[in-house]
């Protein structure tokens, strides 16, 4: 009896083991089959303005390598943690990547709003901000996530993708990084990214 026992167990045991093989090999390739690849072109055509009042293209992210990020400057911790971390690390390795940070709030980050704030960070930010609807069609073609949390006194904030995105000299997407991904792969990342 207690042998007939412990070869259920086993067999139990096998049986979770190979479920879960099997789940991590699916998960995998879906992940590799989704996820895009570096080169990949994601991102819509846009026409906004930036924290200087002007008009800004995608055409802004060609030419050389630069990150870009979405948030929103009433963000209590994650936009400028992010920011204040890209910042580091960009001048800790001597890189100039210019900096594009998109808000996801653009009924309060106004062009005045966002030149208020990036400064504090470096002057290497580009803030882009614009209508309500391109904005959000902006977000939507690179997978943001966004939503209005309301809070005390009729406010809000905002929920939001926390992915800062690599883009290639073309423009094109290439690679990611993750909140508060380790410093020396974020480091390694950087370095990849602007060597080409």
């Amino acid at each position: 009896m207690m042998a007939f026992f412990w070869s259920r167990k086993k067999l139990l045991f096998f049986a979770v083991l190979v479920l879960s093989a099997i789940i991590f090999v699916v998960s995998d390739h879906l992940a590799r089959k989704y996820i895009p690849q570096p080169g990949f072109s994601i991102g819509a055509p846009f026409l906004l303005i930036d924290h200087h009042g002007r008009p800004i293209s995608q055409t802004v992210f060609e030419g050389e390598p630069s990150l870009l990020f979405f948030g929103f400057t009433y963000c209590p911790e994650v936009c400028p943690t992010t920011l204040v971390d890209l910042t580091r690390l960009t001048e800790e390795l001597s890189l100039e990547i210019p900096i594009y940070f998109v808000t996801l709030d653009p009924e309060r980050d106004t062009p005045q709003q966002l030149a208020d704030y990036l400064p504090y960070f470096t002057d290497r930010i580009t803030g882009i901000t614009g209508d309500i609807d391109a904005v959000l069609s902006l977000a939507k073609s690179w997978g943001i996530y966004r939503k209005k949390i309301p809070i005390s006194n009729g406010d809000y904030t905002i929920d939001h993708t926390t992915t800062v995105f690599m883009l290639s000299e073309t423009g094109n997407f290439a690679g990611t990084i993750a909140w508060q991904e380790d410093r020396e792969i974020v480091k390694q990342k950087l370095i990849r990214l602007f060597s080409g």
